[in-house]
This record gives structure tokens, sequence and C-alpha cells, in this order.
């Protein structure tokens, strides 16, 4: 939207870019990333419960049983916070490099190659922070 001078347009009619563009990406990221990762956690769930009770020949009633007593609290909250916070890096940094790209059309998608490659480093390095901290913390 930069680079086709949008943003200047809202600029232009008084609006606030960030306000106008970032914010209704920012809360839908913070509240779908979380929604995502329950909804991964429970496939993994249950594509372990599909192999284990198929392939392994595990009881049905057993294997729900023992993953129930293995999940702990603790970790689905974990994972939630640290959901949250990876949305948070994932929206700020897009949202930085939406807004200082210069250029053509041709920088769009090495600026879009950039924020991913950064938005993955700071997502790993937030995870090894958080995992750490949760770990001899809680």
């Amino acid at each position: 939207m930069k680079v086709s001078d949008e943003v200047l347009a809202l600029e232009i009619m008084a609006l606030n870019p960030v306000k106008f563009l970032i914010t209704p990406r920012f809360i839908a990221l913070l509240i779908m990333l979380p929604c995502l990762t329950i909804m991964a956690d429970l496939m993994g769930i249950l594509g372990g419960f599909l192999i284990g009770t198929t392939t392994l020949g595990i009881d049905p009633v057993t294997y729900v049983n023992n993953s129930l007593d293995a999940m702990v609290m603790k970790d689905v909250v974990t994972g939630l916070i640290k959901s949250a916070v990876f949305a948070v890096i994932i929206v700020m940094v897009g949202s930085y490099m939406a807004f200082v790209i210069e250029g053509g059309a041709e920088m769009v998608g090495q600026n879009t190659r950039t924020a991913v490659v950064v938005s993955m480093i700071l997502v790993i390095i937030a995870d090894l922070i958080f995992t750490s901290l949760f770990f001899f913390v809680l």
C-alpha cells in the first residue's frame, strides 16, 4: 500500500494509517494464533490417538487415560502465551517492513522475504527465551 501511495492517501484524508491498517491485523492475529495453536494441539492428540490405537494396538481407553494423566495445564498455558507473543512479533515485523518499503513493486517481494526471515528468527529466539524462562521459573 505504501508503494502505490495508498498510505499517503490515508494520511491526506486525516486517517491514522497505523490505526486503520495495523490495528485490525494485530487484533486478528492476536486472537487467531492462539486459536490455531489449540486446534493444532487437538489435531496432534487426535493423530496420536489414531496411530496409537490402529497401528500400535493400544487400547483406546488406556490411551485417553494416559494422555489425560500426562497433559499438564502448565504446558497448555505456556503454549498459548508463547503463541500470543509470536503473534505480536509477526505483526510488528510485517508492519514495520510494510511501512519502510522504498522503491517499486520489485521491492515488495524482497521486503516480504526479509519480513518472513526476520520474523522466523525472532520467533525462534523468543521461543528459546520463553521455554527457558518457563522451564526454570514454573
